[in-house]
């Protein structure tokens, strides 16, 4: 039996071995009332949902997120276009196993497809340069206390960007669209230095809401808060400790609420969960890209989940609507 990975995969295939994380594992219930799991597998290679039947109490203790576990007489089907796994034997492995298969934890999580720690550098050089003391002061503030989480956490647990290295991705993403339109839009009275550090800090509070690097769950802070109240109240927190809030005095400068509004306001609107809606132009375009990215990640997900020329199923990010897979990016580069 050879080992394979998740992204090899072929519809209709039998006795397959795999060595597998699971990132999320949900226990449902049958017609016939019989228990079963729905599992959110990870190799090196991608991301695959497989099920396991027929649940057992060891299966309930084992088979939870952030475990390993070795896979052995799999099977793979097809269902509406998607492949799926039937988990049939498995091992539980412990970290010090995978060094046996010549693996590392670190391999079992999806990577952002950048060089974050490049990258990074460059924000702390655009950054580095801002005319505004509190714009500049707060966001390098920030990222030198959450540098660790920023530069590994995902972006969100489903919706969007949830892959190692994420949480920057998705950032960095908004700033470099932010960077290409600026001659585009020269004549508008834009801040463009507000509405870099918003991008960049809008979605800090998700290193506070998401439980940890795993990204399983969230935390009780996550459950009751928000990432985007978390975000706003580290803002206030580093402009105190900086010296542009004088609680005493009741003074607080004003490109800390400007700041602090980008992150409130960053949802658009209320119904998506933004605390205010955007009332400066800054706010109306970080809301727009923030909007956009996640809705061009989240649709492309599942488009490469299916077969070429299949519909994805109804996505409820998306109202509902289901999606055409009609171009591979991959296919296309190979026919030139």
């Amino acid at each position: 039996m050879t080992m394979k990975k998740l992204h090899d995969l072929k519809a209709n295939e039998n006795d397959l071995e795999l060595l597998v994380r699971i990132e999320r594992a949900t226990l449902l219930s049958g017609a016939n009332g019989q228990n079963y799991l729905i599992l959110n597998l990870v190799d090196p290679s991608g991301r695959l949902e497989a099920r396991r039947w027929m649940v057992n109490d060891y299966d309930k203790e084992h088979l939870v997120p952030n475990q390993y576990i070795h896979l052995t007489k799999a099977v793979t089907s097809e269902y509406r276009g998607q492949l799926q796994l039937k988990i049939n034997e498995y091992a539980v492995l412990t970290e010090n196993d995978l060094t046996k298969f010549g693996f590392k934890s670190d391999d079992f999580f999806v990577k952002a497809p950048l060089d974050v720690e490049k990258h990074y550098q460059d924000f702390k050089k655009l950054v580095g340069g801002f005319e505004n003391e509190v714009y500049r002061k707060v966001t390098l503030h920030l990222l030198k206390k959450y540098e660790k989480e920023f530069l590994r956490y995902p972006a969100a647990i489903f919706i969007h960007h949830n892959v190692h290295g994420g949480l920057f991705w998705h950032s960095y993403t908004l700033v470099k669209n932010i960077l290409a339109i600026r001659d585009n839009y020269s004549y508008a009275n834009i801040d463009w230095e507000l509405l870099i550090a918003g991008a960049i800090l809008h979605d800090l509070g998700k290193v506070v809401e998401i439980n940890n690097i795993g990204a399983n769950d969230y935390s009780l802070e996550g459950k009751l808060i928000g990432h985007i109240s978390l975000g706003n109240s580290q803002v206030v927190q580093a402009a105190h400790e900086l010296g542009f809030i004088d609680y005493e005095n009741g003074r607080q400068n004003a490109s800390v609420t400007l700041l602090e509004h980008l992150i409130l306001a960053s949802h658009g609107k209320h119904d998506f969960g933004s605390p205010v809606e955007p009332h400066t132009i800054e706010a109306v375009i970080l809301s727009t890209f923030d909007n956009l990215d996640a809705r061009i990640y989240r649709t492309n997900e599942e488009i490469s989940k299916v077969n070429l020329f299949s519909w994805t199923p109804k996505l409820p990010s998306e109202d509902n609507k289901m999606f055409y897979h009609h171009f591979d990016k991959v296919k296309a580069k190979t026919k030139k």
